[in-house]
């Protein structure tokens, strides 16, 4: 995983600053997640090799504009561009009816679907390289922390507990291996049980506005980086 910081001021962009937005790129391919998306992000990401394209998600910690004026114009932009893949959007409740006003008002018709998720939930999602948990966090707003914990790390079979349980070898051992759950004899076989991680997932924790620091310490447990 890769942090890329596309905004750090707070409240106004300044000369050299502009205001919150922080890219998460996976460690393999071109996949990345935007983590809050101030006025101007999409600007900065033009002064990166990103793509609208192989956005996977759009998080937002928290409903104040220096963390969200952004997004409309980022969905308009990534449309005009030519995305048509879903898009997944994981953001407090009032996120959700402000850009549908927005989108009303300004005739603004995307040519990809939105999917809403409300992290007033605290909701666990899975992406295909990345597992995503939400935490509440303590602001004049609802604000949220996002844990993003790698799920498919290089890994080798454990041949010896597959023999021992009697699992032909074969497709079965190749999804495991690829990170999927199978089903055999009627039993539920979870692929994390059958392999040997070379390298322990890595963590990283985005946290929005907080004025109370301990409320991190759940989200902290296992991570290398805490962004806050």
């Amino acid at each position: 995983m890769n942090l890329l910081f596309l905004g750090t001021s707070a409240g106004v962009p300044t000369k050299t600053r502009n205001v919150s937005g922080i890219a998460l790129r996976e460690s393999k391919g071109k996949g990345w997640y935007l983590i809050d998306c101030g006025e101007g992000t999409q600007h900065q990401v033009l002064h990166t090799k990103l793509s609208f394209h192989s956005l996977k998600a759009i998080l937002i910690t928290h409903v104040h504009g220096d963390h969200c004026y952004g997004l409309p114009g980022i969905l308009a932009s990534a449309g005009m561009g030519g995305r048509k893949a879903p898009l997944t959007i994981v953001a407090p409740a009032g996120i959700k009816a402000w850009l549908e006003a927005t989108c009303e008002a300004t005739q603004l018709v995307l040519p990809f679907a939105l999917e809403f998720i409300a992290s007033d939930d605290l909701p666990s999602v899975e992406f295909e390289s990345i597992a995503v948990t939400t935490f509440r966090l303590s602001h004049r707003a609802p604000c949220y922390a996002y844990g993003f914990a790698e799920r498919k790390v290089d890994a080798d079979l454990n041949i010896e507990k597959l023999t021992q349980k009697g699992i032909p070898r074969g497709p079965l051992w190749g999804q495991l291996k690829q990170g999927f759950d199978v089903e055999y004899a009627g039993e539920q076989l979870k692929s994390h049980d059958y392999l040997i991680f070379k390298n322990k997932p890595r963590k990283i924790v985005i946290a929005g506005d907080n004025d109370q620091p301990d409320l991190l310490m759940d989200a902290c447990a296992g991570a290398q980086v805490l962004v806050h």
